[in-house]
């Protein structure tokens, strides 16, 4: 097949080149090699990390030069909930918040199948908590995610909605794994040229992230009504088998009354920012990302 992006024929064959070179792994091992991996991405100048806790949730904070006082981003990184760290995302965090203006905070949540829902949102809400006890102004913050980062993201929200706390700024997605059904079009129409995941390897780490309970509102937000979530902004590539969660919950969001802004990459495959390294569309959607937050910090 032809591509018109100049990057993602190359990425695309590293892809499969990597897969078959390493075979089958164990979830230890797949954890280990995509902290390794992702970790030797350096950070963008100037930036540092600094470990902290919130509430009992480990996390990071980054900070560079350029952030300006009040602005955070909490990002809560993809994995499918078994696996990404502090470690994988480090570095994608941090040119999110230079791109932002903003300091950011990342967690180290409990992973599946370990720890299965609602351990990951329950870390994800004591992590809001604690900002806010922090002195964090929520009309000054977004909240972040990539893949199920973006559906633990979108489960925060809709928690905090149910708790009476405020609602960030906005709300900032890539890729998010918003149905654990794996109901949506796209899984039939695109999963077969998704080079990063596959429809019958969803349905799996649904059942360990799920563990003794049911599929609900907070485990597949497409099913969620959004009313009173603030404006999104959600980027998603055409190639992968997600995207129908993507459309689905941009169209239920708009229904309710909603800004959203929803951008779908031609030629993008799953979570393509985070692979910015290798493809120069993930630099773009970053900083397409960075002047929205910087005008949500803004109340705009």
């Amino acid at each position: 097949m032809a591509y018109t992006d100049p990057d993602i024929g190359a990425f695309r064959q590293f892809l499969a080149a990597r897969a078959a070179s390493r075979g089958a792994v164990t979830l230890e091992q797949q954890r280990e090699i995509f902290d390794s991996d992702m970790a030797a991405v350096p950070l963008p100048p100037g930036c540092d990390s600094e470990a902290l806790t919130l509430g009992a949730v480990p996390a990071e904070r980054i900070v560079h030069p350029g952030a300006a006082a009040g602005r955070v981003l909490l990002y809560l990184h993809g994995g499918g909930y078994v696996f990404g760290s502090l470690r994988s995302h480090r570095h994608l965090v941090a040119r999110l918040a230079v791109a932002a203006g903003a300091e950011a905070f990342h967690l180290d949540y409990r992973l599946a199948p370990e720890h299965p829902y609602p351990a990951a949102l329950d870390d994800a809400l004591d992590a809001y908590r604690a900002l806010l006890a922090r002195g964090v102004d929520p009309a000054r913050l977004v909240v972040g995610g990539e893949s199920a980062g973006g559906g633990l993201a979108t489960a925060l929200l809709l928690k905090l909605r149910q708790a009476g706390l405020p609602q960030p700024a906005g709300l900032y997605l890539i890729s998010p794994w918003l149905d654990m059904t794996t109901a949506g079009a796209s899984y039939a129409k695109v999963g077969t040229r998704d080079p990063m995941i596959a429809a019958d390897r969803i349905a799996l780490v649904a059942q360990a992230y799920l563990g003794a309970a049911g599929d609900d509102a907070f485990t597949s937000p497409v099913h969620a009504d959004p009313a009173g979530l603030p404006p999104m902004l959600i980027q998603v590539g055409s190639e992968e088998v997600l995207l129908s969660d993507s459309t689905s919950f941009a169209a239920n969001a708009a229904l309710a009354g909603i800004e959203v802004r929803l951008h779908v990459w031609a030629e993008m495959p799953h979570a393509f920012p985070l692979f910015h390294t290798a493809l120069r569309a993930g630099l773009r959607a970053i900083e397409e990302a960075g002047a929205w937050m910087a005008a949500r910090f803004a109340g705009g």
